[in-house]
């Protein structure tokens, strides 16, 4: 996607979300070249520190900037990449079929394809290792969710917090387990997508589109994890 200064400009100084609607932090810098064109962003998190993100994992959603994880870009991409090969493959088939394009000409065409196709087949596998680390991120994540829901039920039991704080942390924790579970969903999703991509004859299916989440309550951080 292509962004313009004038474009994404405008949010410069505010926060920025990624698309299950979890803060990341606040918008503080472009990187743009001689047309203009946005080509990177950079985020001030809360700790202090900056990070920088390619233009490619940004999406404006409902009149706001979003960030996407790299893994959901990737997989977008080649699922894309996949579909017009198979496309062109497809279209192969049938000038040849009718007689419309020379033999020689189809094996070179033909033979272009699968190794592109090789190519992508090789990406997929290298992606799915991706995920299966994404994966285990959400499991502890969740898991130490959950932890931190039944260490304040027992304290809120113990009267050691009152009823007040309870109820103010436990919401915090519920929509941090909420987003959790449909990022995983997410996850589950596309791993089952990529199970489709690597046959040139295959169905044409579309990407599954994100679960987004609207703009949650302020989340009690349990644990680090690493930056998307």
């Amino acid at each position: 996607m292509t962004l313009t200064v004038e474009e994404i400009g405008k949010y410069l100084g505010q926060s920025i979300e990624d698309i299950m609607g979890r803060p990341t932090g606040k918008l503080v810098g472009l990187t743009a070249d001689i047309k203009d064109e946005v080509q990177a962003i950079q985020v001030a998190r809360n700790n202090g520190e900056v990070y920088e993100y390619s233009i490619s994992l940004v999406k404006i959603l409902n009149g706001h900037p979003v960030l996407l994880e790299d893994w959901r870009v990737e997989a977008q991409d080649l699922a894309k990449e996949h579909d017009i090969i198979k496309r062109r493959s497809q279209a192969l088939e049938l000038l040849f079929k009718d007689g419309d394009i020379e033999e020689t000409e189809y094996n070179q065409q033909r033979n272009s394809y699968e190794d592109i196709n090789k190519e992508i087949i090789t990406k997929r596998e290298k992606l799915a290792e991706t995920l299966k680390q994404v994966e285990t991120r959400l499991e502890h994540q969740i898991r130490d969710l959950q932890a931190a829901l039944t260490n304040n039920k027992m304290l809120y039991t113990a009267s050691e917090i009152d009823e007040h704080t309870y109820a103010t942390v436990t919401e915090s924790i519920k929509a941090g387990l909420e987003i959790a579970r449909k990022e995983m969903k997410d996850l589950d999703n596309t791993r089952e997508h990529l199970k489709t991509i690597g046959s040139l004859e295959a169905k044409v299916t579309p990407m599954p589109e994100p679960t987004i989440r609207p703009k949650i309550p302020d989340v009690v951080v349990i644990k680090m994890t690493e930056p998307i």
